[in-house]
């Protein structure tokens, strides 16, 4: 297998513009500004959790694009001297992720329409139960990594302007 090098900073740019780029056609999409593909029947969930992952594509594609704007090493880590505030929005758009994946599975545990899922287990009458507690277990997860990325970024924030 050939070694694999990370990205340069320009390959970070790159990739994060396509990637909020990608992000804002399910904003425009979700937010009503564009029409559904193949039109509303095509839709199995709320315009807001299309929305959703438009936001997860657009903070993704940030986080990329501070990355390559502050050279991060291959662990996604800014440099020391990297100003405050490219910490911040690093660590905020991180949360927004995950508080959206926590969202959309939330919204598929309790929502999501029964005849949208298969798999092995749904023959056995409890599929749809199992199904939910998989993807509320996904959510309960998701909600707890934002919760963590919150506090933790909090003290690292705090800690980074006492230094300062």
């Amino acid at each position: 297998m050939a070694d694999e090098k990370p990205a340069t900073p320009k390959q970070m740019l790159l990739i994060g513009t396509a990637c909020a780029g990608a992000g804002l056609y399910f904003i425009f999409v979700g937010a009503g500004a564009l029409p559904v593909p193949g039109g509303s029947g095509n839709l199995h969930a709320p315009l807001w959790i299309v929305f959703c992952a438009g936001l997860v594509f657009i903070f993704a594609g940030a986080v990329l694009l501070l990355q390559g704007l502050g050279e991060a090493n291959a662990n996604a880590e800014l440099p020391p001297n990297a100003p405050i505030w490219m910490r911040a929005a690093q660590r905020l758009f991180v949360v927004v992720i995950f508080a959206c994946f926590a969202l959309t599975g939330s919204w598929v545990a309790v929502f999501g329409d029964a005849r949208q899922f298969s798999g092995p287990f749904m023959s056995f009458g409890f599929g749809v139960l199992i199904a939910r507690a998989v993807f509320g277990l996904g959510a309960l997860i998701c909600w707890a990594v934002t919760i963590g990325l919150v506090v933790s970024s909090v003290r690292l924030l705090a800690g980074v302007r006492k230094m300062s």
